[in-house]
């Protein structure tokens, strides 16, 4: 029982994506993000593994049916071709496509600086530079040299390849000797998601607005509106509860709502009056809030209007942080 918890723990921390790495940028901004795992690494390697031997076979394919080779003339330019493919594969896709190969590419990975800089050349030429001595050397001299005899320098060269491939299993971040050289770490790319419309679920709105409820508010109290509700993310706070009644009271809406439905009330009427909104700005009307008029889109709104509307969002009829007081001079 011990052994089979401590190979799924093995499992668990090597193949299984669960480290995370905090870089701070040149601007002071702190990012998080995951640790690629080693199944990922291995699954990008051998993608370009795949991509490398298609490009020989369609460059050999190429070169055989445009200039005519013969078979001595084919061999010598497939060994030309593979020295160069094995050479100047990463290092080239690293330096234009910033730390990313096609294999990386495809399973969202990208080598970065570990210490939240950017990837310089010097570091993408190391890291590169490594992989020859740690898989390419090593690979080729065992397969040159297996059943010559030499058993002695085939052990050494097998006993190299097998600490290569132990060192991302020990280091912290899966560092490979080209990691640790060049400063470099690789990371899964964050997928942008955007957030979540608002308004989408207009069309399946359980409360009903009319033209008399609609029109009442503008621009700067609907985004008041949508920071409110993103940041309840579904509770029915009290100041989100006091924003409810004060909308309910202004617009003069005779429907009951109960606390378990202010927040549905609430996203109907946001998606409701952001059309509205919408619309009038289609037709070049634009509304900047209760308390200013309608204006033309383009048109310098008034800064009386815009700092009343300000001061009445933050007062009391949108819930918001209070306002310290002066002090008194004494």
């Amino acid at each position: 029982m011990g052994a089979r918890a401590k190979k799924r723990s093995l499992f668990h921390r090597h193949l299984i994506p669960t480290r995370f790495l905090s870089l701070t940028c040149p601007e002071g901004l702190t990012l998080t993000t995951r640790v690629a795992s080693l199944s990922e690494r291995y699954a990008a390697f051998i993608l370009d593994g795949i991509t490398m031997f298609g490009l020989v076979l369609i460059l050999i394919w190429g070169g055989a049916y445009f200039f005519r080779l013969d078979s001595q003339s084919t061999i010598t330019f497939l060994s030309l071709l593979w020295y160069l493919i094995l050479n100047f594969y990463f290092l080239y896709f690293e330096l234009a496509w910033r730390g990313r190969t096609p294999g990386k590419r495809i399973m969202r990975l990208r080598v970065i600086n570990r210490q939240g800089g950017e990837l310089t050349p010097t570091m993408v030429i190391a890291r590169n530079l490594t992989r020859q001595v740690e898989i390419f050397f090593p690979l080729r001299f065992l397969f040159t040299s297996f059943g010559a005899g030499d058993n002695f320098w085939v052990g050494l060269d097998l006993l190299f390849i097998l600490a290569t491939l132990i060192l991302p299993l020990v280091t912290k971040n899966h560092y490979r000797l080209g990691d640790l050289i060049g400063g470099s770490v690789v990371v899964v790319t964050p997928q942008a998601v955007l957030l979540e419309d608002l308004a989408e679920k207009s069309q399946n709105a359980a409360f009903i607005f009319n033209s008399q409820h609609l029109g009442i508010y503008g621009d700067l109290e609907l985004k008041t509106l949508e920071k409110a509700l993103r940041l309840s993310k579904g509770a029915t706070s009290p100041s989100l509860r006091k924003i409810g009644l004060t909308i309910i009271q202004k617009i003069k809406y005779d429907q009951p709502v109960n606390d378990e439905d202010m927040i549905p009330f609430l996203k109907d009427f946001y998606a409701a009056e952001r059309g509205l909104l919408e619309r009038e700005r289609l037709f070049g009307r634009q509304k900047d809030s209760q308390n200013s008029p309608t204006r033309q889109v383009g048109q310098e709104p008034p800064t009386k209007d815009l700092n009343q509307a300000k001061q009445t969002t933050t007062g009391s009829q949108w819930p918001a942080k209070r306002n310290k007081l002066p002090l008194k001079k004494k």
